[in-house]
């Protein structure tokens, strides 16, 4: 009985981390798409982006779900830290492309650029916390 409770437990977690990884995929290919039509490129990426820091938002809420109210003291914690890294990256970002002078700060371009990798580097932790659902 408790094998079988087991595998269902472990089935179920499977299911929930691809269903994650689908949406993440899917959300890359919509974005993709998006681009490939050429019009607001930067409303594209702005909603890529958006799209990235909600999905964050859920996965990081399943995980806290699952785990002891110890784990969840240190996911909080560790949390708090990947966020001043990200808001450093997210400066850093808009730092580099403004040095770079491709494109004109505040430009469509430029808007586009910097929402691109912002929203990957949520991804990246997006993808970090699935693999611990």
């Amino acid at each position: 009985m408790q094998k079988s409770i087991l595998v269902l437990f472990i089935l179920v977690s499977l299911h929930c981390n691809s269903q994650t990884l689908e949406t993440v995929y899917k959300i890359k290919s919509s974005y993709q798409s998006c681009l490939d039509k050429g019009d607001d490129m930067q409303g594209c990426a702005i909603d890529y982006y958006n799209k990235s820091d909600s999905l964050l938002n859920v996965v990081y809420k399943k995980l806290k779900t699952n785990i002891s109210s110890r784990e969840q003291s240190k996911l909080k914690k560790e949390q708090q830290e990947w966020l001043k890294k990200r808001n450093e990256f997210f400066e850093k970002i808009y730092s580099d492309t403004k040095k770079e002078g491709n494109f004109r700060e505040g430009s469509s371009d430029f808007t586009m650029i910097v929402f691109d990798e912002k929203a990957k580097f949520v991804f990246g932790r997006v993808k970090e916390l699935i693999k611990r659902i």
